[in-house]
């Protein structure tokens, strides 16, 4: 060696006539190589390393998926592929002992090697004790060695490839920002290192010698930031032979071989979704080889180091028709070809093509053979005859394009053409649920779970995460996902599914804390926008608006750079949605259609519905509510047209609450009945259960209150199965409002102490608002107003700081009430001023009409007539042809009162009046179980009678309400029914 340089120390294991190497990671036999899977290659090691001593199946579980959680079977099927490898049978125990109900001992004397420059220094091994503990010395014989033992790696965790000679790809490595030679991550055994922030990479290590042994050990890897894989990205492959019969072959070849390689982890490969949509981003045809500017496109959106292309012909005619398939890499930084290779085969050994194509690429790259039993995994995840193939590659072709009606029935010809091809049944899964059909998607992701057993732990997950979300089981969504970022903490794909999975679990905090890893991948893949739009939403599951705002603008201006115009418009979307909240609508549905005109220019029609519904929300929120009719009808129109369900059935729940707020409560209804009726035949329980709290909220409107009571608890009955917190919280509210509304306050209490108990618990703020304004209004009826000012107060701030305008004027206007219950008219006038003010702005007449009719009350109790008249006036002029019967009960007792104090009291025709008003409002509120505006309505009946010539029956109505006001709660009404009796003395 020359002077000045080392070489470290290598460590090898001999037993029998076989040799570990753990450094080259090579297991042999008399010199010849033995294939190990690479987990397998980690058990072997920590065993030969501790030979002689039982390992508890705990201690190795931990030791070899220190961060993940999996079941025994795991460490069973790697001590397994260990026996067959050493020749061993099932039972037998040569090498590999079982020790019943604990664990595993290896029985072979072993040899350790120190390989030092070219002297070999055998030394004997000290046995020794595992112990499991973060940072700490391996105990040896009583002695403290400072030693570490290495452990399992992670063959999929943030690995790198040991790469192959290649020429020209090596000429180009520094472009690609990879080292000469990557190497496995090795995690010491002596204690589990953490990946803290889901980030690992290699320092500088020492080699550590003990006092009693001059023995190099392994050194220890430090924490720092994730060395992403090997990412490639495969961009289909052109038809040379021009024949439309053969175009299927692209898609189905790029599938394949995609999945192919996918196979064993080492490397990075982007997904099929991906990839069609870098295509028809950038309108890329399939091509023989990318121009330098396309690939380095490519490279910037997802952050490929190779693409693979091609062209292949197929020659002759079925069954015995043959393909020629040319694959081409080329280097995405540098813009070159690297390697370039043809494979051919028969037609109807399509896997058989792929898997030697596979292989193939798998050794130029320099990524290791795929095992035997990861052979078997590879070719399980592919379907087992052309016909089957064909059909699942168009029918994917189609559900990327958002035709889920022609994917549904191409992927159904797959999986007939190949039952047991678990791939195929997750696909059909995807399509039925595009199409809104929840049971049928959720049948077929069982399906696809349950075949999904020989598929690599990877594809395993993937299916088992689309099943859990499919099942609504979003806690075990999250758990498997976080399973899957864990293994792969380099891969948006999996770090975006499990933030999405946390936010809809309502754990929207841990979602931000998921994409924060992401953002700390190396650039570009840390500056994907797509980890913004997550973001974004995450940020509006917690009700921080403003944040969601920022977080999409990035994602926007990001895509605009990477030219993702698919990506822009569906952040557009997600940009209006906080737009709306903060008030901003004039700006949201500006950039709705900004949105809606991305989606048509590329083709996806599905975008342009879903663009236009969010449009019709927006416009009915301005109170433009023939410019929103005619914005659902388009999208509906377009919903039929494509076939997808769910979404219609969307469209005509936003087309019936634009009916609701126009006051058009039976043609609401109507419409909230037609969502039911698809959501019940697509098997959606969630969107059924949000259907029929549609209907109960009508119900409630028209009065029916006890049908609108069993409606809100069956759709509660629902959510609580299906596990939708949010959803829960919010249909607890409404009970809520239900039980306050027939006069059970303690109900009502205790429903919204649930809900709010439920909201807390997953951040959800404008949730949290709604219940403390409610708990507000239950003190406020009992007469407890300065815990009443509080809770409405606390309720206040949070809609200020999440800048929602419209609901921080209903608080305000509450606040105004109170102040009016407190004797300070002129600041209750002030603040009913104002929230008509910004209700008028928002165009929601009812909120408008409830503002006037507090205002009304403020100048009343000031004493301005004719300013109170002209207030009510507005109200009633609002509310025309709208049947809200809480605020028609509001504005009639004020209208009572405001006549009766207007003209003199004894006239018999004003008094007269003003009792046939408040007596046919009181029928109804009777008659409905409205027993607040009951007692409200009363009171108004029993201050006219007072001050006209049934002073006899009023005093006696107010005297009964008093009671029984008293009685059940209503302390606020009691009080104020005595004090009418007071503040009018008895006629003598």
């Amino acid at each position: 060696m020359s002077a000045g340089k080392t070489r470290a120390k290598k460590h090898l294991y001999e037993f029998g006539d076989f040799r570990l190497d753990p450094a080259e990671r090579v297991f042999a036999r008399k010199g010849e190589r033995i294939p190990l899977a690479p987990k397998a290659f980690d058990t072997l090691l920590i065993l030969v390393q501790h030979h002689g001593h039982v390992l508890t199946k705990d201690e190795l579980i931990k030791a070899l998926w220190p961060d993940t959680i999996v079941e025994e079977n795991n460490l069973t099927q790697q001590i397994s592929q260990l026996r067959h490898a050493l020749g061993e049978g099932v039972d037998a125990s040569d090498y590999i002992e079982t020790v019943p109900k604990l664990g595993y001992r290896f029985l072979s004397e072993v040899r350790e090697i120190v390989d030092d420059e070219d002297d070999i220094v055998v030394s004997k091994r000290t046995r020794t004790r595992i112990v499991l503990r973060e940072e700490e010395e391996i105990e040896e014989d009583g002695d403290s060695l400072g030693a570490t033992v290495p452990a399992a790696p992670n063959p999929n965790q943030h690995v790198g490839i040991k790469a192959q000679v290649i020429p020209t790809l090596q000429a180009h490595r520094s472009a690609l920002g990879l080292s000469h030679n990557w190497k496995w991550i090795s995690v010491s055994f002596g204690f589990v290192v953490l990946v803290v922030a889901g980030a690992v990479s290699f320092r500088d290590m020492r080699s550590h010698r003990s006092s009693n042994d001059e023995r190099a050990v392994t050194p220890v890897p430090s924490i720092a930031a994730i060395k992403p894989r090997y990412s490639i990205a495969v961009l289909g492959f052109k038809n040379l032979s021009g024949r439309p019969e053969d175009a299927w072959l692209s898609a189905a070849l790029a599938e394949m071989l995609t999945t192919e390689l996918t196979s064993g982890g080492q490397l990075r490969v982007v997904s099929g979704e991906e990839v069609h949509r870098i295509k028809s981003d950038l309108k890329l045809e399939d091509e023989q080889s990318l121009a330098k500017p396309t690939l380095a496109q490519i490279r910037n959106r997802v952050g490929a180091d190779i693409i693979v292309s091609g062209s292949y012909v197929e020659v002759g005619r079925e069954p015995e028709s043959q393909i020629r398939l040319d694959l081409r890499l080329q280097d995405a930084a540098a813009g070159e070809t690297v390697f370039a290779t043809a494979v051919s085969g028969r037609t109807a050994e399509l896997f058989s093509l792929v898997s030697r194509s596979g292989a193939e690429l798998r050794s130029k790259l320099g990524a290791p053979r795929l095992s035997e039993s990861e052979g078997v995994q590879d070719q399980a995840a592919l379907p087992s005859t052309p016909e089957a193939a064909r059909f699942y590659s168009q029918g994917l072709s189609r559900l990327r394009m958002s035709d889920a009606p022609a994917s549904e029935k191409l992927l159904a010809r797959a999986v007939a053409a190949d039952p047991d091809f678990a791939l195929g049944h997750s696909a059909l899964a995807s399509a039925w649920s595009a199409l809104g059909y929840d049971e049928k998607a959720k049948s077929e992701a069982r399906r696809a779970l349950d075949l999904s057993l020989n598929l690599s732990r990877q594809q395993h997950l993937l299916i088992a995460g689309q099943y859990s979300e499919l099942s609504r089981d979003w806690e075990q969504a999250v758990a498997t996902y976080q399973q899957l970022f864990s293994l792969f903490p380099d891969s948006v794909d999996y770090g975006i599914r499990l933030a999405r999975a946390q936010t809809s679990a309502g754990k929207g905090s841990d979602a931000l804390a998921t994409l924060e890893k992401l953002r700390r991948l190396a650039s570009p893949t840390g500056q994907d926008p797509q980890i913004d739009l997550a973001q974004a939403t995450a940020a509006e599951s917690l009700g921080d608006f403003k944040q969601e705002l920022e977080d999409s603008e990035r994602a926007i201006q990001k895509g605009e750079t990477l030219g993702e115009r698919l990506l822009v418009a569906r952040a557009q979307t997600e940009k209006s949605w906080a737009m709306r909240r903060m008030g901003r609508t004039d700006e949201a549905i500006s950039t709705l259609l900004e949105a809606r005109r991305i989606f048509s220019e590329a083709g996806d029609i599905q975008g342009v519905g879903y663009a236009l519904r969010l449009v019709g929300g927006a416009q009915q929120e301005r109170g433009e509510f023939t410019q929103a009719e005619r914005s659902y009808q388009e999208a509906i129109a377009i919903f039929r047209r494509i076939g997808d369900r769910r979404a219609l059935a969307m469209s005509i729940n936003g087309l019936a609450i634009a009916h609701y707020e126009n006051g058009d409560l039976r043609g609401a209804k109507a419409l909230d009945e037609q969502y039911l009726e698809i959501e019940r035949e697509v098997g959606s329980k969630t969107n059924t259960a949000g259907a029929l709290g549609n209907i109960a909220n009508v119900e409630d409107a028209l009065g029916n209150l006890a049908e609108a009571r069993r409606l809100n608890e069956e759709s509660l009955k629902i959510f609580a199965e299906v596990g939708d917190q949010r959803a829960m919280g919010t249909a607890l509210g409404n009970l809520a409002i239900l039980h306050y509304e027939q006069g059970d306050l303690e109900g009502a209490r205790k429903k919204f102490e649930e809900a709010l108990e439920i909201k807390r618990t997953i951040g959800y703020q404008r949730g949290i608002a709604y219940d403390l304004s409610g708990l507000s209004e239950i003190l406020r009826a009992e007469g407890n107003l300065d815990a009443a000012r509080k809770k409405q107060e606390e309720a206040l701030a949070i809609r200020d700081q999440l800048g929602e305008k419209h609901n921080a004027a209903e608080s305000r206007l509450y606040l105004a009430i109170l102040d009016l219950e407190e004797r300070r008219p002129a600041e209750a006038e002030k603040i009913a001023t104002a929230s008509a003010q910004q209700f008028h702005e928002d165009k929601s007449a009812a909120d408008e009409a409830a503002a006037n009719e507090v205002e009304a009350r403020s100048l009343l109790a000031q004493g301005k007539i004719t300013e109170s008249q002209a207030a009510i006036d507005r109200a009633r002029a609002l509310t025309q042809g709208n049947l809200n019967l809480p605020l028609s009960f509001e504005i009639s007792a004020t209208s009572a009162r405001i006549r009766v104090a207007g003209k003199n009291p004894t006239n018999h025709f004003t008094s007269t009046s003003a009792r046939k008003g408040l007596e046919s409002s009181l029928s109804v509120a009777r008659r409905c179980g409205y027993l607040e505006y009951e007692y409200k309505l009363g009171m108004a009946l029993g201050e006219v009678e007072l001050q006209s010539d049934e002073d006899h029956d009023g005093r006696t109505r107010l005297e009964a309400i008093a009671a029984e006001a008293h009685e059940r709660g209503f302390g606020l009404i009691a009080r104020s029914a005595l004090a009418l009796l007071k503040a009018i003395p008895i006629p003598r």
